[in-house]
């Protein structure tokens, strides 16, 4: 029988805000629960009402969690008093999780990175958009043990959007102030929601160049090459066939960036399958 997902019990979010943070900018977490998640799909509920921060019935949330099957009410008690045991009590002594007649609904005691996420981004300050940017550890909501309803209800492509687009706003701030080394930090940021946003790639060779730093084009390049043609391209002298069928996979518009910043050194990727000058 397979396990349940385990959320490890950490320290609560800092000081003045919520007892307790759902984490979903990366492999979920909950910060300051009062035990691990140790019963199937309790996990999953707590991030969906994270998500979800009006509240839902029990139809709505259990329809997200089994889409594909109508779960007996036994099931669904127990799953939503293994959420509400793991996620303990407050300060004041009232459930984090309060019982409900049909609706579930967090109290205001649990909060979600992703809020954090949003008020930083939302700030007209530079250094919040760092902030935010900061509280990106990996693909958002990793770890779910169903994670469907985040694709259809397309709160996994936005919240990629919303981290990649604040990481270009905030790269777009950097290079145009001269800092390359903060504008590349920010397009890895970035990256670790959604890995193949090529915009983030053009970020990173950008700044390489803007550095002074020829190889650090090339590395990046191959890096992205590497990661989106599956070839396992050798970088040292890599067979022009093979590395035209790694270019295809790239697109034009990195490439044409790459060519135009290799022109002058002749990189190695620059002349494979290029027009004629």
């Amino acid at each position: 029988m397979a396990t349940a997902p385990r959320a490890p019990v950490l320290a609560p979010p800092h000081a003045g805000a919520a007892e307790v943070e759902v984490a979903v900018l990366g492999p979920v977490e909950v910060r300051g629960a009062a035990r691990p998640f140790s019963r199937a799909y309790s996990l999953d509920l707590v991030v969906y009402l994270a998500m979800h921060r009006q509240g839902a019935t029990t139809e709505a949330w259990s329809t997200a969690l089994w889409p594909d099957r109508v779960m007996a009410r036994p099931t669904l008690h127990s799953t939503a008093s293994a959420a509400r045991r793991s996620l303990g009590r407050g300060s004041d002594g009232r459930d984090h999780l309060p019982h409900g007649h049909g609706r579930l609904r967090l109290a205001p005691t649990v909060a979600s990175d992703w809020q954090r996420f949003e008020a930083a981004a939302a700030a007209g300050d530079p250094s919040s958009w760092r902030a935010a940017l900061a509280l990106v550890r990996g693909r958002p909501f990793d770890g779910l043990r169903s994670p469907d309803w985040t694709v259809l209800e397309g709160l996994a492509a936005g919240v990629e959007e919303a981290v990649v687009a604040l990481a270009l706003r905030l790269a777009d701030r950097r290079m145009a102030a001269g800092d390359a080394t903060e504008a590349a930090w920010a397009a890895r940021r970035g990256l670790r929601a959604s890995p193949y946003d090529e915009r983030l790639y053009r970020v990173l060779l950008r700044a390489a160049d803007a550095q002074g730093n020829p190889a650090g084009v090339e590395s990046t390049m191959w890096e992205l090459v590497r990661l989106v043609s599956g070839e396992e391209v050798v970088r040292a002298s890599a067979p022009s066939g093979t590395a035209r069928r790694a270019l295809a996979a790239v697109h034009p518009d990195t490439v044409a960036l790459y060519r135009s910043l290799a022109r002058h050194r002749a990189g190695p990727l620059a002349g494979v399958g290029a027009p004629p000058p």
